[in-house]
């Protein structure tokens, strides 16, 4: 009677840790389901490759690793798991498409595979919030695009007159409208706007400026003391090819705008602490044509009085258009964070960390494909 006493006592007890372990045994059963409620406990300690397979973007769980449209695992192999037994937890809006693709990951051989019961609206009707970034592009990329508080003038009409745009070359190169045709010919008082049908209008008229204009970075910056026997070789000059006879006989000639010795020196403060992703190099060492065309537009506004918290928020503004892809992951990333795209710091934005070449990629890699929008790569040095 004792023997069987202490039988049935261990049985008991071994019942009580199995039941109490249950959900540790869940995550190993291949096709299985995942609860609204297991799932936030695991994202506590996330140790798996979390999917969203829902298509067109509705929103997004906190803590996704990647989106891959649940009828297309097989196409985009490449980006999952190579091992097959990694823990995998997808998840769709309703848990139809991620019941689907669990079936699709398992005949592709793969062990581990779980899906949210309920899908987001079941993640939502337990409390929990989900993100939707789906109007960041609105935001980053506005259709209207950005007006800044500076005019053109008559820059388009000095520049061709003094051979730094040959308008024969510059009009066979870009596509011009009438608008854009009197700004470079005639000049204009209307303000510099910049939308992604202007985008590349913008950034050559800005280049050229850029170019010509007399500045500290082509004498105390690198392009006039570690690169001074090379000056010519960048995409920024020898890539300038819209001029009459050889660009680098413009460089750094003229006074397009006028400024003082504190103007300049905070035109050079600005320019180091402004980066473009094409590169690892700031705006003091002008290299490509978006380089040349950020100072420029920095010499402008300086010019034109502006604080530098202003002219980092414009510069900014440019940069969004001529690297969309860029700036839209940089603004998912503020948005996973909390911090909204207008509520950014343009400053930190502009540094090395997230506008510089390698800056870029580091985001991009944390952030993912975005699920939301499918753009271009953006500007790329040269013309």
């Amino acid at each position: 009677m004792k023997v069987k006493l202490i039988l049935f006592a261990a049985l008991i007890f071994l019942g009580f840790i199995l039941g109490s372990h249950v959900n540790n045994f869940q995550p190993k059963v291949a096709g299985g389901e995942i609860s609204a409620r297991e799932l936030k406990n695991a994202l506590g300690s996330k140790d798996f490759t979390f999917i969203n397979v829902h298509t067109p973007y509705e929103g997004e769980i906190a803590g996704t690793d990647s989106f891959i449209e649940y009828d297309s695992m097989k196409a985009n192999v490449s980006r999952l798991p190579k091992d097959k037994n990694t823990p995998i937890v997808l998840y769709c809006l309703t848990g139809r498409m991620s019941t689907e693709a669990v079936s699709t990951l398992k005949s592709m051989g793969y062990t581990n595979v779980r899906h949210l019961t309920g899908g987001m609206e079941a993640w939502r009707r337990a409390r929990n919030e989900t993100l939707d970034l789906s109007s960041l592009p609105d935001q980053v990329l506005p259709k209207e695009g950005f007006e800044l508080p500076v005019a053109w003038g008559d820059l388009g009409p000095r520049l061709i007159e003094l051979g730094v745009i040959d308008l024969t070359k510059f009009e066979k190169a870009v596509q011009l409208t009438e608008e854009q045709r009197q700004i470079l010919t005639q000049g204009s008082e209307a303000k510099l706007k910049i939308d992604a049908a202007s985008s590349q209008f913008v950034v050559d008229l800005l280049w050229a400026a850029g170019l010509a204009q007399k500045s500290t970075a082509y004498t105390e910056g690198p392009m006039g003391t570690d690169y001074k026997d090379r000056v010519g070789s960048f995409a920024s000059t020898g890539g300038w090819s819209l001029a009459k006879g050889d660009a680098v006989n413009y460089l750094g000639k003229y006074d397009l705008v006028s400024l003082d010795e504190a103007e300049s020196k905070l035109v050079a403060e600005i320019a180091k602490g402004v980066y473009r992703p094409c590169c690892g190099n700031s705006t003091w060492f002008p290299d490509c044509n978006h380089g040349m065309a950020a100072l420029f537009a920095i010499e402008l506004m300086v010019d034109a009085g502006m604080t530098s918290d202003e002219i980092y928020e414009n510069i900014l503004k440019l940069n969004s258009f001529w690297f969309s892809s860029t700036y839209l992951t940089t603004a998912t990333y503020f948005a996973r964070q909390g911090v909204a795209w207008d509520k950014i710091d343009a400053k930190e934005v502009l540094g090395a960390d997230f506008s510089s070449g390698q800056g870029a990629a580091k985001i991009a890699k944390e952030v993912g494909q975005l699920p939301y929008q499918n753009t271009n790569t953006g500007g790329s040095c040269g013309s």
